[in-house]
């Protein structure tokens, strides 16, 4: 059950970490100006550079922003002080990522707000629109699984910040969001780099939904949604492990 002041203070927890606010309010738009600006006569070019930092909001406020936040939280023993206050492991979770998820939602319209107002660029279709929040939300939830499980088995704040950092450069590299790596095939399968292609031409139109994104969303989410409950279980009979 969602409580509001429960909500509130996950929201407020979330605006007291300015490395939360940096990389998932300013480093997007930071990033865009930087690079858009040298191809602000080029509509096409500054559609994939929008698109590419509209990618890094959800990836920088969870791996970098909340990896840290999170994992201190429990290296000081925060989460498992509030759980024996009856505010339960998943009930902090499904708070924490709500609240989060609201966060990239909003950084994700305000740099939207400030990039195509820049570059006098029209706004995307109420389809493509909706299609773009989903994707924020699903990206937002498969890292925040991702922050839970590194947490829950490492504990510590170093160990887990130095994890969630390689992979976010890692993602950022082979998604082509740094420099232009050569994936190969495995380009065709990778979310963020089919999103960037797949609707840098087409953010006007009305009628296209791109499936196979979703269906790769859905099938990560599926994989880390079993294993989460499997900790979570396991952590519910050992929970001075927590």
């Amino acid at each position: 059950m969602i409580k509001k002041r429960k909500l509130i203070f996950e929201c407020q927890n979330l605006l007291g970490n300015m490395i939360t606010l940096f990389f998932g309010f300013m480093f997007a738009p930071m990033m865009a100006f930087v690079f858009g600006s040298s191809y602000s006569n080029v509509p096409q070019a500054l559609n994939q550079f929008y698109l590419t930092f509209f990618c890094t909001i959800p990836l920088s406020m969870v791996l970098v922003g909340f990896s840290s936040l999170f994992s201190q939280e429990v290296e000081q023993g925060f989460t498992l002080r509030a759980e024996l206050f009856g505010y339960s492991r998943i009930s902090q979770a499904i708070h924490k990522f709500i609240a989060l998820t609201g966060f990239v939602l909003l950084s994700s319209i305000i740099y939207s707000w400030i990039f195509l107002s820049h570059f006098n660029l029209s706004i995307p279709s109420q389809s493509i629109m909706i299609q773009m929040g989903i994707f924020q939300v699903l990206n937002a939830a498969i890292y925040f699984m991702v922050v839970f499980l590194l947490t829950t088995f490492l504990k510590k704040f170093s160990r887990v910040y130095g994890i969630s950092m390689i992979s976010y450069f890692v993602i950022m590299i082979v998604s082509g969001i740094m420099g232009n790596m050569n994936v190969g095939k495995l380009g065709h399968y990778l979310p963020i780099k089919l999103f960037i292609t797949d609707y840098t031409n087409r953010l006007n139109d009305t009628d296209y939904i791109s499936g196979k994104i979703g269906l790769y969303l859905f099938i990560l989410l599926g994989i880390l949604s079993v294993i989460m409950k499997v900790v979570v279980g396991n952590n519910n009979g050992n929970k001075h492990q927590y």
